[in-house]
């Protein structure tokens, strides 16, 4: 009787572990993706100027997106707009360019904004950031090679720092 239940119990269990891997259902998960592609970038112009350079990539519809481009009091907009707002559509590009003065050399952040309001209520900002005038790297002097110097039978290799 032990004998028979034992083989009972293993053949549940086995038809068990057929029936959870045979039956298995593949599961996907997508990952949400932004309905705008955002970008700021910048370019130094001959005169002294910046142009700044916000643009924008619609992965879907929107009716209303807002987009904005926001100076610190160390840059002053020469030409150019810093805002624009209105409906844009699935693989439409957009761009606000903006033509600057640099009032100190100190470095400044700019912001690029992307705010996207749904139709059904709701919104979604995307920000992007640039750093001007950033601080220069130091150029480390070139390290002195090794120098060979004989002493007695053997060779010693001198490092020499400044």
């Amino acid at each position: 009787m032990l004998i028979r239940q034992s083989s009972i119990f293993a053949s549940i269990f086995a038809i068990a572990i057929v029936l959870f891997l045979g039956t298995g259902v593949e599961a996907f998960a997508v990952k949400p993706s932004p309905p705008l592609t955002l970008s700021l970038s910048n370019r130094d112009l001959p005169d002294g100027q910046t142009e700044l350079i916000l643009q924008v990539l619609a992965h879907t519809t929107v009716e209303k997106v807002e987009l904005s481009i926001e100076l610190p009091a160390s840059l002053a907009l020469v030409s150019g707009d810093v805002k624009w707002d209105g409906p844009i559509a699935v693989g439409e590009r957009r761009e606000i360019k903006a033509f600057i003065r640099t009032l100190a050399n100190n470095p400044a952040k700019v912001y690029g904004a992307a705010d996207v309001y749904f139709e059904g209520g709701g919104s979604l900002s995307q920000r992007e950031t640039l750093l001007l005038n950033a601080p220069k790297e130091k150029k480390l002097a070139p390290k002195e090679p090794p120098r060979l110097r004989q002493q007695g039978r053997e060779t010693i290799l001198e490092f020499r720092g400044k």
